[in-house]
């Protein structure tokens, strides 16, 4: 005789509201039964009761996220059906232009109706997203996030009005990528020696980094000292010239306002940093130097016509695939020169205000944060995903995070510099003030005009000064008073700044 097991009052009630529920073509009926036959009804109900519910409210529950248009958005779309298949919930993967980023973002948030529910933006446009994104607290729990997991200076990104707007799905940090076989090779070390006096190594501060990369530029043998971006990106490599001569000086380094939002541009330091930031530009292809861009950039360092790359981390995980690089293995890594860890750049991923399935765009963002698929993310090859590690299991655990590089040893060897970046007393968290597409585009023009020629150090830096005023006028000075004081006191409460 079969004994039936006696229903617990949960049970009860768990399965009641699954034989109500409309399904809204999520997840069959019978497939949902059968599920809480095997799982038991109140964890079925637990898994998928919210993700019901969010679906009944979007007319079809299906969750629509955002990302730019990269390498890495084929391995999301093979984790939709891992997605739909462990929670029931369609993912629908829509992108956009990486240089369009900001403006698509902005005005889908502005919208009545959401075009995203979730979506991928850079830490830095949170000051004027956050009005229009949903606080991931109001959805979930952090630690439905593997939150803790979070590399700290990872953490302190995407702050608005004292709430996580946004989670990273991607850490980017300065680290200096160099070659092996001319760092390390007998004849180059005596022959820097003898002209420099002192060893050749990866270079520690400004004045090693340029002598290192004036010794290694040979056009004849198209060899070049270094590479850094003069078009786009411009910003991020002016400010990490900037944010390091202002720590050598013993300042508050990268303060680029004061506290009345008087912009700090026209001083000995920000000279100094621009005119420094003009000379190494000198140690790249001519034909480059004036307009490097990101992507070429790396591709030159690829092809073995650089020395060194103090650049995103993207770099190193890139220079290390043997399908693409012919460097693979000849490199290490060391961190970036300079006292500073400078993180200007990153993905995160936030819910708009406008969705109406929040609690949806919560579940994925939170399944793509658990570590089983994070890690996956990042160990595809370049050409696959260009995301780079942001938890710190990413870091503790290298050869599964980075398999193809493992066997030589450059995965630990990345790994164990990350970690001492990650963990360096001074940091450099870029700023996510509202308006701050507008200042940094205003510095990406006028760095730009110095590098080729059109003004100089101290002409661009005034423009810079009067362009950052206007901004700060036309977002209200009173509010981005208020707001850039939330970001000093993160720096200073954390202990970046004294």
């Amino acid at each position: 005789m079969m004994i039936m097991k006696k229903r617990t009052c949960a049970d009860t009630y768990a399965l009641d509201q699954l034989s109500s529920v409309d399904t809204k073509g999520l997840i069959s009926r019978r497939e949902l039964m059968r599920r809480a036959a095997v799982f038991g009804a109140a964890a079925t109900l637990g898994t998928f009761g919210g993700v019901l519910g969010a679906a009944g409210q979007s007319g079809g529950g299906k969750v629509r996220v955002g990302l730019d248009s990269g390498a890495f958005t084929p391995i999301l779309k093979e984790f939709a059906t891992e997605f739909r298949e462990a929670t029931g919930t369609e993912v629908e993967f829509l992108s956009y232009p990486l240089g369009n980023m900001y403006d698509q973002n902005l005005l889908a948030l502005r919208q009545d109706e959401a075009r995203f529910d979730a979506f991928d933006f850079w830490p830095n446009f949170t000051g004027d997203f956050g009005p229009f994104m949903t606080p991931l607290e109001d959805v979930g729990s952090l630690a439905d996030l593997n939150f803790d997991d979070i590399a700290k200076p990872f953490q302190l990104l995407n702050i608005y009005e004292g709430k996580s707007v946004g989670v990273m799905i991607d850490g980017d940090m300065f680290i200096n990528t160099y070659r092996t076989d001319l760092f390390e090779d007998a004849a180059e070390m005596n022959a820097f020696k003898a002209k420099y006096g002192y060893d050749l190594a990866a270079p520690k501060d400004w004045q090693q980094y340029r002598d290192t990369a004036e010794f290694f530029t040979r056009p004849d043998q198209n060899t070049y000292g270094l590479v850094e971006v003069t078009s786009y990106f411009v910003y991020a490599f002016f400010i990490n010239q900037l944010v390091q001569e202002g720590s050598a000086r013993g300042e508050r380094y990268g303060e680029l306002f004061d506290e009345q939002m008087k912009p700090k541009l026209v001083n000995d330091t920000a000279i100094a940093a621009l005119d420094q930031y003009r000379e190494v530009t000198q140690f790249m292809p001519s034909d480059l130097a004036n307009a490097m861009p990101w992507d070429v950039g790396r591709q030159i360092f690829f092809e073995g016509r650089v020395a060194q790359a103090n650049w995103w981390t993207d770099m190193p995980k890139g220079a290390a695939d043997p399908s693409i690089s012919k460097v693979a293995d000849k490199i290490k890594c060391a961190p970036s020169w300079g006292d500073v860890t400078v993180l200007p750049y990153g993905r995160a991923m936030g819910i708009a205000k406008n969705s109406s399935n929040k609690e949806g765009a919560f579940q994925a963002i939170a399944w793509i944060q658990k570590s089983a698929q994070a890690n996956r993310w990042v160990a595809e090859t370049f050409s696959q995903s260009l995301m780079d590690p942001w938890r710190m299991s990413m870091f503790n655990e290298p050869a599964s995070t980075f398999p193809l590089q493992a066997e030589s040893g450059f995965a630990e060897n990345f790994a164990s510099v990350s970690k001492q970046l990650l963990a360096n007393e001074k940091a450099y968290l870029d700023i996510s003030i509202p308006g701050t597409n507008q200042y940094l585009a205003s510095m990406i023009q006028h760095v730009q005009r110095a590098v080729t020629g059109q003004a100089t150090s101290e002409e661009a830096l005034q423009a810079m000064e009067a362009d950052f005023e206007d901004t700060t006028e036309t977002f209200n000075r009173d509010r981005q008073i208020t707001h850039y004081d939330e970001y000093r006191q993160r720096m200073i409460s954390n202990g970046y700044w004294s």
